[in-house]
């Protein structure tokens, strides 16, 4: 399957399962708080190597969703990722998902997917799939994520990006938290830290509700929180 299908497919899913929803009540902080998360490095704005001949186009750059000190908690152990892609005239997306040492070296892929793509802009995401032959994420555990966009598959110089993940499974506390706030799962996501699962609930609701004030006043409090400084990504 295709990143495009792939990526439409997951958004059908989980727009199906929110759209009872009353948005009258969906507040607007989503506030992100890492609490005491170390950081990681990185770069998750594009950087792009010599050759290939492909250009993006535009402001943002490619870049990464992920906070300021480029590592973020998923409650999932097969989160989604998303990333904002530019105009460009680049062939394919690369995708790879690496798990690393305590050095944070690369020690074993866990995912990758390449795939081609249209050269228009917009947010992409991607969800490592739940299915036997796929690891899933071990908890408490460092993974780097990176996304490169590249003028061929033969070709691996192009434009990169990259982010941090680590799963940490909800606590019983948190739990209870997002069952009796089912409208408001992202601000709970975002104050408890769990950067992953804030983006895609409102990512989801983005897609069920466009266009929606609310909703957009929630995505742009997140991207412009203190701790996330992804301004250029508010309207997106």
């Amino acid at each position: 399957m295709s990143l495009s299908r792939r990526i439409s497919l997951v958004k059908s899913i989980a727009i199906a399962s929110i759209t009872g929803i009353c948005l009258q009540a969906l507040p607007s902080q989503a506030a992100f708080n890492p609490g005491g998360t170390v950081g990681k490095p990185g770069n998750r704005r594009g950087l792009a190597t010599r050759g290939g001949g492909c250009k993006a186009s535009g402001q943002p750059t490619l870049t990464t969703l992920v906070p300021k000190n480029n590592l973020g908690l998923s409650a999932s152990a097969t989160p989604t990722f998303y990333w904002f892609v530019p105009a460009n005239t680049y062939q394919y997306v690369n995708f790879t998902l690496t798990k690393v040492d305590a050095a944070d070296q690369p020690t074993d892929v866990i995912y990758s997917v390449l795939s081609r793509i249209s050269g228009q802009g917009g947010l992409a995401s991607v969800t490592i799939p739940e299915q036997a032959t796929t690891q899933t994420l071990e908890a408490g555990a460092s993974y780097r994520w990176q996304v490169r966009m590249l003028c061929s598959n033969q070709d691996r110089r192009g434009l990169s990006a990259t982010g941090w993940v680590t799963y940490m499974p909800p606590s019983p506390t948190l739990a209870n938290q997002l069952a009796a706030q089912p409208s408001n799962k992202f601000d709970v996501y975002a104050e408890a830290g769990y950067w992953y699962d804030a983006v895609k609930e409102l990512a989801i609701l983005k897609q069920a509700y466009p266009g929606n004030s609310q909703v957009q006043q929630a995505w742009k409090s997140l991207m412009e929180s203190e701790h996330v400084q992804l301004n250029q990504l508010a309207a997106q």
